[in-house]
């Protein structure tokens, strides 16, 4: 300990802190650095929070009467810091990662109930699917026939060769069509074609920006499916409710993981979420979307450099499996499901080795290369298409590759919104405000509606409503060392949050062990 402590102290940062740690002992040095740090708190781990300065209106909702304003430039640092939401881990863990939980609750409400979901969902029959790309073109692959790793992204199996061949073909490039690697995981080669000028780009672009398209007909197709089977034994209409999540293979391709729930239908309450009829069962959704998938094609409208237009069908690759509320055999549990949506919801191109934001002309040059690497040539392509009006999309999804579509996705009668979540977190944050002993300062957003429930002893509830008229100032903040402040802040609060859960359930195993089993 006195070894690693003398090292510590003659580190040339012990008594010369850097210029971002200097700027945040100064701001922690002011008086008002207490109101500061509770009027960012809300925003207080985003990387990049958008600030906004105007008025704010406090208003009867009842009467319509104002009952207090106030412009923010009497708030602390004059504007309002709100998180700026992003869902990819690579532009803002923190935002990133409240959207992955949101999205953990949103899927698995949708299997087992609660949040306004009722809990007869638990015994409806459930399915999850993963949904390929088809080939494109030979790429290099890390296949692992039997993988015992409990953490797939960890694998230390030993692999198949990529591309094993007795010959040794060439293609009409002089490329060899073989390759006899075993890659690693995180190798830089995996999802690289073997040769480049031999993949079809223009192909695998158009598939990715018609695949949200694809599934759709393969949910019709599957739905009708079952209710010609219902009909077939006497029983009523069925639908299925989905949650999806997209995520990109190393190639580029975008494939899908669906969970889909089999649902009945009330004639007199059609968006009511009932039980199906007995006679259907999750095998038979099985059969209904394998079907599907392997049964639906169909040709994209003409391109001009394309009249005949592309064929658009899955991939050979795809695996459906039923899902129950404790994993047996080859089923799923619902916990593993929703995590498993819930994780790549907030990802992005980021496995293709490529990551920008919507190109413009004046960008295009950066990121798009027609004889550069693989993801390069992606959106080379993608920009290429795009040129024709009717194909507009490509163009302007070309930093996705070619996919516009949500990376999580549901059917409006599988589980609740992300905005209901938002709110229930909101009114939350605005309870705890009035609750924890430090109130927000006057006016501001989380808290503003109950600040004149304070002065008025005759009301016992109140309604008000907050009315910003507000305008964008910037993005991040004022300094390096507030955001440290606020980070630092923010870290604190998840680290209490996190050691409070622990004894929560230290506690509940005490009384668990202490209660004696029944005879």
């Amino acid at each position: 300990m006195g070894a690693n402590t003398e090292t510590h102290l003659s580190s040339p940062f012990a008594h010369e802190p850097s210029q971002q740690i200097r700027t945040a002992l100064q701001c922690a040095a002011r008086p008002d650095y207490p109101a500061w740090l509770r009027h960012v708190e809300s925003a207080a781990a985003c990387t990049n929070p958008i600030r906004l300065h105007g008025h704010l209106a406090t208003v009867d909702a009842g009467t319509g009467e104002i009952l207090a304003h106030r412009h923010t430039s009497t708030l602390p640092d004059g504007v309002i810091y709100k998180a700026c939401g992003n869902r990819r881990h690579t532009v803002c863990p923190a935002c990133a990662t409240t959207y992955q939980h949101d999205a953990y609750h949103l899927v698995r409400a949708g299997l087992v109930g609660g949040k306004t979901i009722p809990d007869s969902v638990r015994t409806h029959p459930a399915v999850f699917a993963t949904l390929t790309a088809p080939s494109f073109g030979l790429v290099h692959t890390r296949d692992v026939r039997r993988c015992a790793c409990r953490d797939k992204t960890r694998c230390t199996c030993r692999p198949t060769p990529c591309h094993a061949r007795r010959d040794a073909p060439t293609c009409p490039h002089g490329t060899p069509l073989a390759c006899w690697q075993r890659h690693a995981v995180g190798d830089e080669q995996l999802g690289r074609p073997l040769c480049a000028d031999c993949y079809d780009h223009a192909h695998h672009v158009v598939w990715n920006h018609q695949a949200g398209e694809l599934w759709r007909r393969t949910k019709q197709h599957a739905e009708r499916h079952l209710n010609r089977l219902a009909r077939q034994r006497g029983l009523p209409k069925i639908r299925l409710s989905h949650g999806k999540a997209a995520e990109y293979q190393a190639r580029g391709a975008v494939h899908f993981h669906v969970l889909l729930r089999l649902d009945g239908i009330d004639p007199d309450m059609p968006d009511a979420i009932i039980a199906p009829p007995d006679g259907i069962t999750a095998d038979d959704v099985i059969a209904a979307v394998t079907l599907a998938v392997t049964t639906i094609v169909y040709t994209t409208d003409p391109h001009p450099t394309r009249p005949d237009g592309w064929r658009i069908a899955w991939g050979d690759q795809h695996e459906i499996r039923s899902i129950t509320l404790s994993a047996s055999g080859d089923a799923l549990d619902d916990q593993a499901v929703a995590a498993y949506l819930a994780k790549y919801s907030t990802k992005g191109t980021e496995a293709t080795g490529h990551a920008s934001r919507r190109l413009t002309p004046d960008t295009i040059d950066l990121y798009a290369n027609p004889h550069g690497a693989h993801p390069e040539r992606l959106i080379a392509a993608a920009w290429t298409l795009g040129q024709a009006p009717e194909w507009a999309g490509l163009r302007r999804w070309a930093h996705m590759l070619g996919f516009g579509g949500h990376f999580l996705t549901k059917a409006r009668r599988y589980s609740i919104t992300f905005g209901s979540i938002r709110a229930q977190r909101a009114a939350y944050r605005r309870t705890q405000a009035l609750n924890d002993g430090h109130p927000r300062p006057e006016g501001h957003p989380e808290t503003a509606p109950f600040q004149r429930q304070a002065d008025l002893d005759t009301k016992t509830e109140e309604t008000t409503l907050i009315i910003g008229f507000l305008a964008y100032a910037g993005t991040g903040w004022h300094s390096t060392g507030d955001q440290l402040l606020a980070n630092t802040a923010a870290a604190q609060a998840r680290e209490r949050t996190r050691a409070g859960r622990e004894e929560l359930a230290h506690h509940a195993w005490e009384q668990s062990s202490s209660t004696p089993l029944a005879a």
